[in-house]
C-alpha cells in the first residue's frame, strides 16, 4: 500500500475524485442481475447449498439457517469468488482439466459466505444489535448464548467445506482469514472513542474485518485453477482493494444512509465509538469542526440523540463524506487495474462492474 501522505494528497484532490467515481453510463449499467450473469447457475447452487445443514439436521436449526440466509444480503463474497474463479480459468487448449468451473469452486463460494454470516452473527452479539437487514437478530429474538452457538455452527460448516476442497494452500488462506477477523474485532474494540488520527490502523482494521475474506475468495479460485503466481497475486490485490472500497462505502452509508435502506440505525458506528473514514477526515482537517467533533467523541456525547445529530452534521457539511468517497474510488480503481493481467471475459467485465456497483450502492 502506498504511503499515507501520497494517499491523503489524492484524497484532497477533486480531480482524482472525479476520475475514480463511476460515470453516469456506468451507474445505469450496473445491477446485480447483470453482474451475476456469467455465473448465474453456480450462484443458484450456492443459494441452495447454503441452507444444507451439514451438522445438525433438526428442524429448529434448519429454521435458524433459513432466517439468516433468506434475510437478504447481496452475496458479494460468493459472487467475487465465482467471478474470479471463472475469469482465471485456463485455456482448454493448454489445460483442459482447469478450464471449467467445478464443484470445488462452488464449495469455495459457499464456505466464504458461511464465514461471513458466522462473523455477522457474532458481531451482533458483541455489538448488542437488535436488527440486521431490517430483521430481528438471532441474539435479540432468542439470546446471546444461542447466537454464539449458531455462529460457531456456521464456522464449523465452513470448516467441513474447506476440508472437502483438500487444498492445503487454500486451507492456510482461510485459516489466516479467521485470525484476521478476530484481530480486526479486537483492534476495533481497543480503538473505540479514540480521536487519534491513524489512517494506517484504520486501513489494517478494514482489511482484517472485511477485505481479508473477500481477497481469500478472489484468489483461492485461481489457486484451484493452477494459475501462476502473478495471476494469483493480482486477484488477491483486487480482493483487498475491493474490500477496502466496500468498507469505506459502508462507513459512508452509516453517515448518509437511512435505516430503511441500510437496515441499521444511522450513525450507529459513531455512537459505538467507531471512528471511520468520514470522521477521520474531519478530525485530521482540524479547525473548529475537527475540535468540536473530537469533543463530542471524547465526552461520549455521540451516544445521545442530540450529540450524534450534531456529529453527523459536522461530517456531512465539512467534506467528510466526499473525502471518504474519493478514497473509496481510488481503491476501486486500483482494484480494477489489478485485473489487467487477465484476458478479456464476461467474468472479468463483471468484476470491473462490481467495483462500480460497490461505489454507488445505497445499502
Amino acid at each position: 500500500m502506498e504511503s499515507l501522505s501520497n494517499r491523503m494528497t489524492t484524497l484532497n484532490s477533486m480531480s482524482t475524485a472525479a476520475q475514480t467515481a463511476p460515470s453516469n453510463a456506468a451507474k445505469s449499467a450496473v445491477d446485480m442481475h447483470s453482474l451475476m450473469a456469467p455465473v448465474a447457475h453456480e450462484m443458484n447452487l450456492v443459494e441452495e447449498w447454503l441452507t444444507t445443514n451439514l451438522i445438525d439436521d433438526s428442524p429448529f436449526v434448519s429454521e435458524l439457517l433459513k432466517q439468516i440466509f433468506q434475510a437478504g444480503g447481496k452475496r458479494i463474497r460468493p459472487l467475487v469468488t465465482l467471478l474470479a474463479s471463472s475469469a482465471s480459468l485456463c485455456d482448454p487448449t493448454i489445460d483442459v482439466a482447469h478450464s471449467k468451473l467445478s464443484r470445488l469452486h462452488i464449495i469455495l463460494a459457499v464456505l466464504t459466505e458461511l464465514i461471513h454470516s458466522a462473523s455477522l452473527v457474532h458481531d451482533d452479539v458483541i455489538d448488542a444489535s437488535s436488527s440486521r437487514r431490517g430483521q430481528e437478530t438471532v441474539n435479540k429474538k432468542f439470546n446471546d448464548k444461542l447466537a454464539v452457538l449458531l455462529g460457531d455452527l456456521l464456522f464449523a460448516q465452513a470448516s467441513i467445506c474447506l476440508a472437502r476442497i483438500m487444498n492445503p494452500v487454500v486451507v492456510g488462506i482461510y485459516g489466516q482469514v479467521l485470525g484476521d477477523l478476530c484481530s480486526g474485532e479486537i483492534s476495533q474494540m481497543r480503538g473505540q472513542f479514540s480521536t487519534v488520527v491513524d489512517w494506517d490502523a484504520y486501513f489494517q482494521k478494514s482489511i482484517n474485518k472485511t477485505a481479508s475474506l473477500i481477497a481469500a475468495g478472489s484468489h483461492s479460485g485461481a489457486i484451484l485453477n493452477a494459475r501462476p503466481d502473478n495471476v494469483v497475486n493480482a486477484l488477491k490485490d483486487y480482493g483487498v482493494k475491493l474490500g477496502l472500497c466496500f468498507q469505506i462505502v459502508d462507513d459512508v452509508l452509516d453517515i448518509t444512509g437511512t435505516e430503511k435502506a441500510t437496515g441499521k440505525t444511522v450513525g450507529s458506528d459513531l455512537k459505538n465509538g467507531l471512528i471511520t473514514a468520514p470522521a477521520l477526515h474531519i478530525l485530521e482537517a482540524g479547525g473548529a469542526p475537527g475540535q468540536t467533533l473530537a469533543k463530542l467523541i471524547k465526552d461520549r456525547s455521540v451516544q445521545s440523540d442530540e450529540g450524534i445529530a450534531e456529529a453527523l452534521e459536522l461530517i456531512r457539511s465539512n467534506g467528510g463524506v466526499e473525502a471518504a468517497m474519493a478514497l473509496a474510488g481510488r481503491f476501486g480503481q486500483e482494484g480494477k487495474d489489478a485485473l489487467n493481467v487477465l484476458p478479456e471475459s464476461e467474468a472479468k467485465t463483471a468484476m470491473i462492474g462490481l467495483v462500480d456497483y460497490v461505489l454507488i450502492r445505497s445499502s
